[in-house]
């Protein structure tokens, strides 16, 4: 089990570029790190927990949903070596808009705060990793929060697509119904529709039933900047 969690250490984005060896010969970071292990809608993070520490997701696959009782919206499904909760490491906010829900029984490797703190004072490198990541979090979610109080239906689209991981075959596979995309975009269906047509004829994706393969990202990608 400590090889497949080192394995994802070593390709998480806080450790491109560094020898995970020496970090943990010099940090001792799977010894000090925590696993958990969920059930089904069981909550891993939400505003009414403290955060354990930085997360990655070693088994299962899991959901991170708008904290809105109302209507919680799906922002993103994360699978086995993705991780979240790199926003509150130096945060001192703990009013948080989102919550990780599981999809099905998961295990989770947490880093306590203090040890990637810690990390990131020593090792300059880890430190600008940080920084990066959190800068084109920003970046994203500026141009998502642009695509949905001005965009089309085919920018939310768009922009939901590109948020989705992409298979091993290259395609995305839509993890929610027509309808509940349509809700989740604040779209008509016929409008989602026709956005996805729209997008299919101009040669930029290929669709069948669920499952939608890019054809030319960058184009995609260019149209919500």
């Amino acid at each position: 089990m400590n090889e497949t969690i080192q394995e994802m250490l070593s390709s998480l984005f806080l450790f491109q570029g560094m020898d995970f060896a020496v970090l943990e010969g010099k940090f001792h970071i799977l010894s000090k790190g925590v696993t958990r292990e969920y059930h089904a809608d069981e909550i891993l993070l939400s505003t009414r927990e403290e955060p354990l520490g930085l997360a990655v997701l070693t088994d299962g696959s899991a959901q991170i949903l708008s904290e809105d009782e109302k209507r919680p919206a799906l922002l993103r499904t994360i699978n086995p070596g993705d991780s979240f909760g790199a926003a509150s490491l130096f945060s001192r906010e703990r009013n948080y808009r989102t919550c990780v829900r599981a999809i099905e029984t998961c295990r989770v490797f947490y880093m306590p705060t203090p040890l990637v703190q810690e990390i990131c004072l020593l090792e300059p490198a880890a430190a600008q990793n940080y920084i990066a990541f959190l800068s084109d979090r920003i970046s994203f979610l500026n141009r998502k929060i642009t695509a949905f109080t001005a965009g089309s239906a085919r920018e939310r689209l768009i922009l939901y697509l590109l948020h989705l991981p992409l298979g091993p075959d290259g395609s995305w596979e839509l993890d929610v119904s027509y309808g509940e995309l349509s809700e989740q975009l604040g779209v008509g269906r016929a409008s989602l529709y026709r956005a996805m047509d729209s997008l299919c004829e101009a040669g930029y994706i290929e669709r069948n039933k669920k499952k939608v393969t890019p054809l030319q990202m960058k184009n995609l990608e260019l149209m919500i900047q």
